[in-house]
């Protein structure tokens, strides 16, 4: 399966404190790519929170014809993975993608996309999140993933 050509996303999400809220579109595009920058800024942002608990916001990535992905691993290295991305921010104005390191997070997603074109989740991501040493030895582990 071959995720680099352009596909309609649509970012949903859903709250899972307000169960009666139904889910709803977040934001849309063309580029896969866009759709996992995205997807994973709200997802660090939003659903893992700084001290390492969950918030109640869950995303998730549908594309046409039958594609979906969602962020799923180990939440340890969601937490770092978040202070790497957006250090101590609690609130931001500007947006998920514009408050992030968009350098790493454009990373993460591109090995996600990678992931996924090999059949295989986000989790390994998040584990070498939390084994890496250094956010320096995690970035040179993304790069050894997608070799």
């Amino acid at each position: 399966m071959r995720q680099s050509a352009k596909v309609r996303w649509q970012l949903w999400y859903r709250d899972t404190f307000d169960r009666e809220c139904p889910p709803q579109v977040d934001a849309q595009g063309q580029d896969l790519l866009d759709g996992l920058i995205e997807l994973w800024a709200r997802h660090l942002f939003e659903t893992v929170r700084p001290g390492g608990g969950r918030g109640f916001s869950r995303f998730y990535l549908q594309w046409t014809p039958d594609g979906r992905a969602e962020i799923t691993g180990d939440l340890e290295g969601a937490r770092r993975l978040r202070k790497w991305v957006f250090g101590d921010q609690l609130h931001t104005r500007k947006g998920y993608v514009d408050a992030a390191d968009q350098r790493l997070l454009k990373r993460v997603a591109t090995t996600h996309r990678h992931l996924l074109e090999a059949g295989q989740t986000s989790a390994p991501i998040l584990a070498l999140a939390r084994s890496a040493e250094s956010r320096q030895a995690f970035v040179q582990a993304l790069s050894d993933l997608t070799q």
